[in-house]
């Protein structure tokens, strides 16, 4: 690319109890078998006088809360070690940061646009799948900024190099054998909307408030047994307890919880050790802006997590676990009030993941490149584009250009509407980005099949895109019959092995790289490849959740062809004639969505590339061509099983 551009994202597996925890996803409604552990007709006599708390938000239980150790200065690294982070014991240090240049220049919107505002992070929205879960996708900070005030979005991404100039390493975190132990630097940024369930994070926690205030409620880990975590699977961590109303009838055990409570303000840091459940409220604001050190001391809550553990078996395993570590450390090296970009920069030796924080726009591509292909043809081709066609022009030209910005280079056009005029303008007009990192599709519909009508229609789809040469060119159907294609009865067309001859003529001349079929049948391909002297390089057809084209998929792998889906998103037109998707509210394919904080049509384009199947869903929607680019980073693995039950358990035919 001519430009380079940054984008910093927050691992999500190590995020998980705490972006699940701040969006606070509606996880009642996922199953009917997950809603029946949150109905117990067991938990509760509901006849009973109310305890004291009941339905009253999290922590309003309590006769008296228990203090927090609180101080105005912060402890030596050596002292902070031994009091606290080996004791498990949190601290609050009031005001400590308040000279950090972030405290005052972050309220500043336009110093955040000036600065940072073309750096893309993730941003976690609520309001694609249903009103509570969160969907991740890549934003700029400008974008954030035009509309993090009225919509619920929220910023969770690693701290970039440029942000890290206005931070300092906290004085009592200044000693290698302390911060050794980072493993990202992360920025929290919202309009004081968040709270969370009540949840536990699986690092060392040293969280600083930069604008607005926070409210944290903590629970000893002796008493997370009390929260009911073990009587909710869906994940790990969390507590199934509603902190807005908490139902003390339904879950008697919150009452023998222990509070602790404090709200934070600008400049001050909360330590939290592993293994201490919490629940945060965010107030003041916008904005409202956090920076947060995780850090990895026992990870016990990684390595205890077998299924057959209970709650309160983990906390005795991490109190062990803690208690074997040594008493005192020495610190060889000190950073104490070090700026943050000059820690990265000096020190990254002592722990390698913590340069590993800062990703340059490439991290980005080779994602997006992974799922890539080499077509017989000897050319590559991303296994993920965008497509282009049915869009009305005055909604497909902002479209094609936030996916080009975006990063997609796969693009997929039609002759029968101005998706190549759109994307050849665009392209134009954007000297930034090469032609030849680009990808295009283009078809020849069945009217043009004969030898003279399918080179003028390569001809006329060169001169739409503005182009000398195109990088794949498939004939769109063998015919016009059976299938929902315009064509009058004097088209006098002539057949598709006449257009596929003169395609190779058109290849032979440099003006395609690579050709391929669409909507064909086996017999018809073994019928081609019989005779085709330029390969068949890729095979498209009708592919989804419900359609797998299993023995058509096999016979291309066999003969090392791509394959390409169309129709993915399973849209029907309807007899009132909008279009509509069963598959999208189905609610095998919503489950696995939560499962990865994603939306269903970025989590089938996930599912489609693990087939080997390469995808180039359209869309109208900015924020869902976001969306679906960002499904080649979820992180699958992470819960497999989720991704299995959609291959083996989804209803289908092959």
């Amino acid at each position: 690319m001519g430009t380079r551009k940054t984008f910093y994202v927050g691992t999500l597996p190590v995020l998980l109890a705490l972006v699940l925890g701040y969006f606070r996803p509606d996880l009642t409604q996922v199953l009917s078998g997950i809603h029946s552990i949150w109905t117990d007709g067991d938990a509760g006599d509901a006849t009973q006088t109310p305890p004291k708390g009941h339905m009253q938000k999290f922590g309003l239980h309590v006769d008296k809360e228990k203090e927090l150790i609180v101080m105005d200065h912060f402890p030596s690294p050596e002292d902070f070690y031994r009091d606290h982070m080996r004791q498990s014991v949190p601290l609050v240090v009031r005001g400590s940061l308040k000279h950090w240049p972030a405290v005052e220049k972050w309220k500043n919107e336009d110093y955040l646009r000036e600065k940072f505002g073309h750096e893309d992070f993730v941003v976690m929205w609520n309001n694609i799948t249903d009103h509570r879960h969160k969907s991740a996708m890549m934003m700029s900070m400008n974008e954030f900024l035009d509309q993090y005030r009225d919509k619920h979005i929220y910023l969770d991404g690693f701290v970039s190099p440029a942000m890290s100039k206005d931070l300092t390493i906290p004085k009592f975190l200044g000693c290698d054998a302390i911060i050794k132990r980072a493993t990202q630097f992360s920025l929290l940024f919202n309009a004081a909307w968040s709270s969370t369930f009540v949840h536990v994070d699986g690092t060392e926690n040293m969280f600083t408030q930069i604008t607005g205030q926070r409210q944290w409620i903590l629970i000893p880990p002796t008493h997370g047994k009390y929260l009911h975590v073990d009587d909710f699977n869906y994940h790990r961590g969390i507590s199934p307890v509603e902190p807005e109303a908490v139902d003390l009838i339904k879950f008697p055990n919150v009452s023998k919880v222990d509070i602790y409570n404090i709200t934070l303000y600008e400049g001050d840091i909360i330590y939290v050790p592993e293994g201490w459940y919490h629940q945060v409220r965010t107030m003041g604001g916008p904005p409202n802006i956090a920076v947060t050190i995780f850090m990895d001391y026992i990870s016990c809550m990684e390595k205890g997590y077998p299924v057959d553990k209970t709650q309160e078996m983990l906390t005795e395993m991490c109190i062990a676990m803690r208690e074997a570590t040594p008493k005192e450390i020495t610190c060889q090296e000190r950073m104490e009030d070090m700026p943050m970009q000059e820690f990265i920069e000096k020190y990254g030796y002592l722990n390698p993941k913590v340069l590993n924080l800062v990703h340059d726009f490439e991290t980005a591509d080779r994602l997006y490149n992974f799922f890539s292909t080499t077509l017989k043809s000897g050319y590559a081709m991303p296994s993920l584009g965008f497509g282009l066609s049915g869009q009305p022009v005055d909604k497909a030209k902002p479209a094609a250009s936030h996916a080009l910005r975006m990063g997609y280079r796969l693009f997929d056009t039609d002759p029968d509407d101005e998706s190549e005029e759109i994307l050849g303008t665009i392209l134009a007009s954007t000297p930034d980005v090469k032609r030849e990192d680009v990808f295009i599709v283009v078809k020849v519909h069945p009217r043009n099949l004969g030898r003279e009508k399918t080179i003028a229609s390569v001809q006329r789809s060169l001169t739409r895109l503005k182009t000398d040469y195109i990088d794949l060119v498939l004939i769109k159907a063998p015919s016009c019959d059976g299938m929902k294609f315009k064509c009058e009865a004097n088209d006098n067309r002539g057949t598709w092995k006449e257009s596929w001859e003169a395609l190779e003529e058109l290849n032979e001349g440099g003006k395609i790289r690579s050709l391929g079929v669409s909507n064909f049948k086996m017999s018809e391909l073994r019928r081609l490849i019989g005779f085709a002297k330029v390969p068949l390089s890729v095979v498209q057809n009708n592919f989804n959740l419900h359609n797998r084209k299993t023995k058509l998929r096999q016979f291309c792998k066999d003969n090392g062809i791509t394959f390409m889906a169309h129709g993915l998103m399973g849209v029907l037109e309807t007899e009132n004639g909008t279009r509509e998707s069963p598959l999208l509210s189905h609610k095998m394919l919503d489950l696995a969505a939560r499962k990865y904080r994603t939306t269903p049509g970025t989590i089938m384009i996930r599912w489609a590339l693990n087939q080997n199947v390469t995808v180039t869903p359209t869309s109208t929607n900015l924020n869902h061509i976001a969306f679906n680019k960002y499904a080649p980073q979820l992180d699958v693995g992470e819960s497999p099983w989720a991704m299995k039950m959609l291959t083996d358990f989804f209803p289908h035919v092959n």
